[in-house]
């Protein structure tokens, strides 16, 4: 009796491998920016958040950009990232906490594994839960506005769990995006690189938190 293998579509394939690709770059270009940051001084937190910031506004109020034009603001919001990771990752370093930003990096890396295989190989149709991403996003928006005037470390702790659930929530979302083969590749990219962002700054406050909370 012979086996019938399905051919995976060549769509899907082929924007995969864009993803991954344009994904892999934009590690590169943080990576780059973590570099560039000692070099700054204690100007590279502003200049990483404000460059980050103005990047992103770009990215989100003008999506129809040309690719070119698109990509390059893409990899430059990732340099003002790396800028911004690479200094508060010193700071952590420095306060004797370098075990809390290697777990919360691990558990990212297996975090996203998990969530991308669950999201390629589940039949649940994740596309359903958009409007319930939604919601929790504006909500943590507001929680995290609000949480500039409260210095209540349980109130942070819970905005930042609430935050790293949502973006796994997304990142489920465009996963299961990239399986059906349609979609922008760019924005795609974009769209992971910030789950995954935001995912590892929730975990990095909250493991730290704890770690506070234990010693």
């Amino acid at each position: 009796m012979s086996v019938q293998v399905q051919p995976v579509p060549r769509a899907r394939t082929t924007l995969v491998g864009q993803v991954l690709s344009l994904l892999a770059f934009s590690m590169v270009f943080t990576t780059g920016g973590a570099f560039v940051a000692p070099v700054l001084g204690a100007s590279a937190l502003s200049i990483g958040g404000l460059g980050a910031l103005a990047t992103f506004a770009v990215l989100f109020f003008w999506q129809r950009l040309q690719p070119v034009l698109r990509l390059a603001v893409f990899y430059l919001y990732s340099v003002f990232q790396g800028i911004t990771l690479g200094t508060v990752i010193r700071s952590y370093v420095a306060a004797g906490q370098a075990d809390v930003v290697v777990l919360a990096a691990g558990t990212t890396a297996g975090l996203t594994l998990a969530l991308a295989v669950y999201a390629w190989t589940t039949r649940r149709e994740i596309a359903g839960w958009a409007p319930y991403l939604f919601m929790g996003l504006i909500g943590v928006l507001i929680a995290a506005i609000v949480g500039l005037f409260v210095r209540a470390p349980l109130f942070h702790l819970v905005v930042s769990a609430a935050t790293a659930i949502v973006f796994s929530g997304y990142l489920l979302f465009h996963v299961q995006q990239i399986k059906s083969g349609r979609g922008d590749p760019i924005g795609l990219a974009i769209s992971i690189y910030i789950d995954i962002l935001n995912v590892f700054w929730s975990l990095l406050r909250i493991l730290s938190e704890l770690t506070r909370r234990r010693s």
